[in-house]
C-alpha cells in the first residue's frame, strides 16, 4: 500500500504558505500589468504631442498666428515649447511608472525564493515522511517474521 505523505498535518501546513505566496505575487502581477498600462496610456499622449508639435514646425500663416494668440494669448512657438515641456513631464511620469514596475517585480522575485525554500522544505518533509513510514513498515515486517 502506498503512504498518503500529503495527508500528514506537517505537510499540509505548507501549502497555505506556499498558497499565500501565490496569491500575493498574483496581486504584484496585477499591479504592474495596471502600470504598464498607464505606461501605454502615456506613450499614446506622447504621440499626440508629438503630432501637435509637427503641425507648429514650419511657417505659420500670419492670419493663423493672430487667430492663435487672440484665442490662447501664446503664438505657435509657445505652444510648440509648451507641448514640449508637457513631452518632458510625460517622459518623466513614464520612467517613474517603469521604476514601479520594476519594484513590484523584485518583490515578485523575492516572493519566488521564498516559495522556492518552502517547496523544497515541503519536498524534503515528503521524503522524511516517507522514509519513516517505510522503516516503521520494515520494522513491522521483521518483527512479525521474527515472532513467528
Amino acid at each position: 500500500m502506498t503512504y498518503e505523505f500529503y495527508k500528514n498535518e506537517e505537510w499540509k501546513a505548507f501549502t497555505p504558505k506556499m498558497q499565500a505566496i501565490r496569491r500575493e505575487q498574483n496581486s504584484l502581477g496585477y499591479k504592474q500589468r495596471s502600470l504598464m498600462n498607464r505606461v501605454t496610456d502615456l506613450d499614446l499622449v506622447d504621440d499626440l504631442l508629438l503630432h501637435k508639435m509637427g503641425e507648429l514646425e514650419g511657417p505659420i500663416p500670419e492670419k493663423q498666428e493672430k487667430q492663435l494668440r487672440k484665442l490662447t494669448g501664446m503664438d505657435s512657438e509657445c505652444w510648440f515649447y509648451k507641448y514640449d515641456r508637457c513631452k518632458d513631464a510625460i517622459n518623466e511620469v513614464r520612467v517613474a511608472k517603469c521604476l514601479e514596475v520594476s519594484a513590484l517585480q523584485s518583490q515578485i522575485q523575492l516572493l519566488d525564493e521564498d516559495w522556492r525554500v518552502l517547496d523544497k522544505q515541503q519536498d524534503e518533509c515528503r521524503d522524511r515522511l516517507i522514509k519513516e513510514h517505510n522503516d516503521a513498515t520494515k520494522n513491522q515486517g521483521l518483527a512479525a517474521t521474527s515472532a513467528a
